[in-house]
């Protein structure tokens, strides 16, 4: 026990006051410390300009999202515009054949105007992309036809388009529509109900 007396006392940084260690610190490495507080301070506005860049530009990109999806919207709303209004002739023409037979009461003079409309039409929806698909005399092909009744008395070729009830059409090469037609079938075709 007698050792214990005759030790130096240790001075324990627990019981230094926290100002004391800092003037200390300072003491001994004074321009360290002002160097580093300004690598700070560089470092602290770097990170603010970084992040105003990045909120401004994060604005700026939702501004952009806004404008193009107005844009789409109204693009959209208008693409067939143009063709509207090739067809507003049409329309008129067909008017004018229906008055026509209404104030002459004869039928010839207005279905020749229907048929050169139906022409005019016809040229528009063509001009715009539109294309007929052919089918009576081809070879049934499921991409371009639907086939909605099957033919066994006929003298064709086993799964040739013989009739056509509705006509099919492309746009642009994609098909919008498909041609509804009779198909050629062997007569001794053996379809199983089971």
């Amino acid at each position: 026990m007698g050792k214990e007396k005759n030790k130096p006392e240790e001075k324990d940084n627990q019981d230094i006051p926290a100002e004391e260690i800092k003037a200390e610190k300072e003491a001994v490495y004074p321009d360290e410390i002002d160097k580093l507080k300004n690598q700070l301070q560089e470092k602290e506005n770097e990170a603010k300009e970084a992040l105003d860049r990045l909120l401004r530009v994060r604005a700026d990109f939702d501004n952009y999202q806004k404008r193009a999806k107005k844009e789409r919207n109204e693009f959209e709303k208008f693409a067939s515009e143009g063709l509207i209004k090739e067809l507003l002739p049409v329309i008129d023409n067909l008017e004018r054949a229906i008055n026509s037979a209404n104030e002459t009461g004869e039928v010839a003079p207005p279905v020749k105007g229907i048929k050169m409309t139906i022409k005019q039409f016809n040229d528009t929806l063509k001009n715009a992309g539109l294309k007929e698909i052919a089918s009576v005399g081809e070879t049934f092909d499921p991409s371009k036809h639907e086939a909605i009744k099957l033919i066994t008395e006929h003298d064709e070729k086993d799964n040739t388009v013989i009739e056509e009830y509705e006509k099919g059409y492309s746009l642009h090469e994609r098909i919008i529509r498909p041609s509804k037609v009779g198909v050629a079938k062997n007569k001794d075709l053996n379809i199983s109900h089971e």
